[in-house]
């Protein structure tokens, strides 16, 4: 049903099934996956922190979180104008005002964010620009390949932006993790939680979750492995608890 004069034939809007929360989303461009669920229910949040989301995308990660804890101030960054005013709409069909979607290059964001957040979460490509083929259309291939971010560039603005003890997340390959360990403690984010995210049971490994903090003392606590589906295909247990209205139902 189109309930906002700004919405488009080429889009949808879908719903969370997580605390009356839509997002908008195009047909046939970026969608947003269950990876960026994934991160928005493995990060520790806290009523009142002030959080950025790298990436934003859809805005689905701001979404979530709002459901977490109480009093959040959420910014979403996200360098593509359209989808950046995309996830604006979502933001407004929603009613959150404590949430705010800009546009712009993380890379370019100014001192005035200089350690101001007590918690950066980003969901980012996962693809160097070498591997793999680059989807032709725009949005997809920013999503997946580092074409306009690298890791190395996201966990340097991740150390500029996060306060003194705040806390870094992110999602990314299983096969990156020394790569994704060793950029951030070069930068001074200490790794203190990691949670392998497994397809089945019995399969290895494909994702990490990784919470750092800032000017932390070693001392990485490695969390019971996710696993996300069931043998016969159904999402597992704890999968199915990140539908059922958040942790607080805090809005």
């Amino acid at each position: 049903m189109k309930e906002m004069s700004n919405f488009r034939d080429t889009e949808t809007i879908d719903d969370l099934i997580l605390g009356g929360l839509r997002v908008i989303q195009k047909t046939g461009g970026f969608r947003f996956s269950l990876d960026a669920v994934l991160l928005a229910h493995f990060v520790a949040v806290k009523d009142g922190y002030k959080i950025i989301d790298l990436g934003t995308g859809t805005g689905v990660i701001p979404l979530i979180l709002t459901t977490r804890a109480r009093n959040l101030e959420i910014t979403g960054v996200e360098i593509q104008e359209e989808i950046a005013l995309m996830a604006q709409r979502s933001i407004k069909l929603n009613n959150l005002e404590q949430v705010t979607i800009f546009n712009a290059d993380l890379r370019a964001l100014g001192p005035e964010h200089y350690g101001k957040y007590d918690l950066v979460v980003s969901n980012p490509p996962y693809l160097p620009v070498n591997q793999g083929k680059i989807s032709p259309i725009k949005e997809i291939a920013l999503s997946k390949h580092e074409i306009t971010c690298t890791l190395e560039d996201l966990v340097i603005t991740a150390g500029k932006l996060a306060k003194n003890s705040g806390k870094i997340a992110l999602i990314h390959r299983a096969e990156r993790l020394p790569e994704t360990i060793s950029l951030l403690k070069g930068k001074g984010l200490e790794p203190k939680r990691l949670r392998a995210v497994h397809p089945y049971q019995k399969r290895p490994a494909n994702l990490i979750l990784i919470e750092a903090v800032k000017g932390a003392k070693p001392g990485l606590a490695i969390e019971s492995p996710l696993i996300v589906y069931n043998d016969d295909g159904t999402y597992s247990d704890e999968i199915l608890t990140y539908y059922n209205g958040g942790e607080t139902g805090a809005r």
